[in-house]
């Protein structure tokens, strides 16, 4: 008698690993909680952003006011009125030049640099080199969009 020949019906058949069961209609899906749920967050975005564009320009401002405010505590005793004057006007023609939104792109980069770099040393004192390469950054950018910082001829007037 060959192996192909032999009778197999009185065997059972092999075990299931599980037992399939029909799926529970109620726990399938990501559920009407969810989707309110993700509904209700991308509303909540898209406001947010809405909002982030419209007070982009007041955003810098404020941004750029408590820039200038950490970087004049850190200038260094020997820098002169003039110079810090200088400073001064030039953070508010760089702040007039990007409410207008005439700044060159890569003026506009350089002088995030140099303020990365002086707020980085913002806890310390700065050096006058320092202080130099960030004034000419801010009116790097006045320049390239032609507001011009206007420098007073007395320093004192802006303290």
């Amino acid at each position: 008698m060959s192996f192909s020949d032999q009778n197999f019906s009185n065997e059972q058949p092999a075990p299931q690993p599980f037992t399939p069961q029909a799926p529970n209609d109620s726990t399938t899906g990501c559920g009407r909680v969810g989707l309110i749920g993700c509904g209700i967050l991308t509303l909540l975005l898209g406001a947010a952003a809405i909002v982030f564009l419209l007070k982009a320009e007041d955003l810098f401002g404020w941004a750029m006011e408590n820039f200038q405010a950490q970087i004049m505590q850190s200038l260094p005793d020997d820098l002169d009125d003039e110079e810090a004057a200088r400073l001064r006007h030039a953070f508010v023609a760089a702040v007039a030049a990007v409410k207008e939104g005439t700044v060159s792109p890569k003026a506009l980069q350089q002088m995030q640099e140099e303020l990365r770099n002086s707020m980085w040393e913002a806890g310390a004192t700065l050096t006058r080199e320092q202080v130099s390469r960030l004034t000419e950054a801010l009116e790097a950018v006045a320049v390239a969009s032609d507001v011009a910082p206007e420098i007073d001829s007395d320093p004192a007037a802006d303290s």
